[in-house]
């Protein structure tokens, strides 16, 4: 029968003791554990902290299956294995591992398998403070957020930052009934990009965990066509209270994908498609205007920190 497996996340402390003996089988002749701690230093530098993030239902569901083929390519009868999020200090445990079988062999390679995957796999990636108060986003061992590629295999975007436009609160979204927010929208001509959290300044800045609109980029010439469609020429680009407005790149195939962009990672997550409020903040008809050919831009999640500037 398959083997009984457990993966999760947490952002509190494990307790190593209760962990231990969600391994315990009666059937099993060998128990393997392994505890993966923050220690003070990686690739010659001195390291004060730690921030793991990660993608939870993809993590989820990454983990699981990891333990599932490793379970099954070992024939052992029992793996649990969790990985902390949020900030860690030197010596705490970030991952743990426990696997149960019936001889040492197979519960060795098995726990040896799963770390060695998870690191390499899990799509969890981590801010390392360091003694000097700088900071660094590590992917998976150390590369790039996505499953241990080296930062060569992600695309460079080929593209002109045309304008950046940030806003600290809602106009639209949650005024449904009501008059639009009054909090404006300002344009800058640099925006620092902070992993997992978006632009600092803008209203989705930190919103929610694994928000899917941390960035919206918004195509120049959509802008143009609005002009030009309803006679507005001086119409601002800030009136669609997207954030970053590039030329020179097709957004539609970036969803799901990743790429980079003035040195930053990012990820396409959706269309951001329109709502009525267009009508009332640019003019009528321009909802239904900007649900073709992808005008309404592209939301991604930032994957790494940095600035972006106009170019």
């Amino acid at each position: 029968m398959p083997a009984e497996v457990h993966f999760f996340l947490t952002d509190n402390p494990l307790d190593i003791l209760t962990l231990s003996e969600e391994v315990h089988d009666s059937a099993a002749g060998a128990e393997v554990t392994f505890d993966g701690r923050v220690r003070n230093h990686n690739a010659g530098r001195v390291v004060s902290q730690l921030e793991y993030q990660a993608y939870p239902a993809l993590a989820l569901a990454t983990g699981r299956r990891i333990l599932e083929e490793e379970a099954a390519r070992h024939g052992i009868l029992r793996a649990v294995a969790v990985h902390r999020t949020g900030s860690l200090d030197i010596g705490e445990s970030a991952v743990w591992i426990g696997v149960a079988s019936a001889h040492r062999e197979a519960a060795f390679d098995a726990a040896r398998a799963i770390i060695e995957r998870l690191k390499y796999e899990l799509p969890v990636w981590k801010k390392e403070t360091y003694a000097d108060g700088s900071t660094e986003w590590v992917g998976p061992d150390n590369q790039s957020a996505e499953t241990g590629r080296g930062s060569g295999d992600i695309p460079e975007w080929r593209a002109e930052l045309v304008e950046i436009w940030i806003s600290p609160g809602n106009d639209f979204r949650g005024h449904h009934g009501m008059a639009r927010g009054d909090h404006g929208i300002t344009s800058v001509a640099e925006i620092e990009c902070v992993a997992g959290m978006g632009l600092r300044g803008d209203r989705y800045f930190g919103y929610k965990p694994d928000f899917k609109g941390q960035v919206t980029f918004f195509d120049a010439n959509a802008v143009d066509a609005v002009r030009q469609h309803f006679k507005r020429p001086d119409l601002s680009g800030g009136e669609f209270r997207r954030n970053l407005i590039v030329r020179g790149v097709d957004l539609s195939v970036w969803v799901g994908q990743r790429f980079r962009f003035q040195g930053i990672e990012f990820e396409g997550s959706e269309e951001c498609k329109p709502c009525y409020w267009m009508d009332q903040a640019v003019a009528p008809g321009v909802e239904e205007f900007l649900k073709t050919r992808f005008r309404g831009g592209l939301r991604a999640r930032v994957l790494c920190d940095g600035t972006l500037r106009v170019s």
